[in-house]
């Protein structure tokens, strides 16, 4: 006990008496990136500097990289140390490390917006055609749940967290039994275990938090596809996007955990922004179409200050919001998970902003929307 705390306090010391943060350019590595000069970008780097010097100079952020991405080039890359995700139990801490490029992170319920953009593929292929289909049309084996209320779910209600179920996920921590994502793993049927739960508003009503209609959408992919979440997304996402990292945790009965399991490098992460800037193409594969990716960061349904008290709407598992800085107003979709994992995409700047952290058990002393919008909405020319 002596030892840890004469760690910390080492720690602390260490982080406090840095010396002031140089920006540099990011460097190019065999990813298809090209890196750019935030300066050159528009983004003032004294700015930059400025939140890299607040960062270093605030304990218990519990930030693991920042990175930024302006007119389709990486323009800023930091990375810190921190401990690595662990799941039993969920949010702990693992071995202490120097996070990199070349670390895969846990991205908890970013993989919800990745599982929409996987099912956006499935689209563009013909594989899926409508979104007003009834989940009790494509699994007609659960309808004998599927009754009253909940034979009216679609497909749509599932993207736009608008289906009427309930979900719980926050009254206890994952791992209890009781939390609904536990029982995902410890069911034998994780979709009856979610199609089981009762409905609290009619389909279409209101925005729900409900991580168990990801998982359904992904059995949808598989449904219609014949081939596993994980595979038709290597073939048509991560394949296409050049991923050489990342992993997908799995449940029972063989599916793939779609609302929280992905793991991805945080470069990797950025390219799946940078498609949604880009008319769904990486170079020359496209791999959603342009009506997809408006309707998916169109707000559907308003949030009314669930979950993300700050944002406001909610598009196909993309999260919708308005940041302020000044007088000027910039429209953002962003995708977003558990421990302060963040990817805010600006599509009137051509610029996508990439954080990931480890605050999964507790809150971190920093905000990323503040960062967002005090310093580098600030460093905008």
């Amino acid at each position: 006990m002596i030892f840890s705390t004469l760690f910390l306090a080492l720690m602390c010391c260490s982080k406090n008496n840095q010396e002031p943060y140089l920006y540099s350019v990011p460097l190019l590595a065999d990813d298809g990136w090209s890196v750019g000069d935030a300066d050159k970008a528009g983004l003032r780097t004294g700015v930059l500097s400025e939140m890299m010097d607040y960062i270093r100079e605030t304990n218990g952020d519990n930030i693991h990289n920042i990175l930024i991405f302006k007119d389709g080039k990486l323009v800023f890359e930091e990375y810190f140390e921190g401990y690595l995700y662990v799941s039993e139990p969920p949010g702990t801490n693992g071995d202490y490390i120097q996070y990199d490029r070349e670390t895969d992170h846990y991205l908890a319920s970013v993989s919800k917006t990745v599982t929409s953009v996987i099912f956006g593929a499935a689209v563009k292929e013909g594989y899926i055609t409508d979104l007003d289909e009834k989940v009790v049309d494509i699994f007609p084996e659960y309808s004998n749940i599927l009754v009253g209320e909940k034979a009216n779910i679609t497909v749509k209600h599932l993207l736009t967290m608008s289906s009427g179920l309930s979900w719980d996920e926050s009254s206890t921590p994952y791992g209890d039994p009781a939390n609904d994502v536990t029982l995902l793993f410890s069911s034998a049927d994780p979709m009856a275990e979610i199609l089981n739960n009762a409905m609290i508003a009619s389909p279409g009503e209101e925005f729900l938090y409900n991580s168990g209609g990801t998982n359904i959408l992904g059995a949808i992919v598989e449904q219609y596809t014949g081939m596993s979440l994980l595979d038709f997304g290597n073939q048509y996402l991560f394949d296409p996007l050049e991923v050489q990292g990342g992993s997908w945790q799995g449940m029972a009965g063989g599916l793939i955990f779609a609302s929280g399991g992905l793991f991805l490098r945080p470069r990797e992460l950025a390219k799946i922004g940078y498609i949604f800037l880009n008319d769904g193409y990486w170079k020359d594969t496209q791999v959603v179409n342009e009506q997809w990716i408006e309707e998916s960061t169109t707000g559907h349904i308003l949030t009314k200050g669930r979950t993300l008290p700050l944002a406001t709407s909610y598009g196909y598992q993309w999260w919708v919001m308005n940041f302020n800085n000044g007088n000027i107003t910039y429209p953002c979709f962003f995708a977003a998970g558990w421990g302060d994992q963040y990817m805010f995409v600006f599509p009137g700047q051509d610029m996508i902003v990439v954080f990931n952290g480890g605050n999964y058990l507790r809150s971190g002393s920093i905000s990323q929307f503040s960062l967002v919008r005090d310093y580098i909405l600030e460093a905008l020319d």
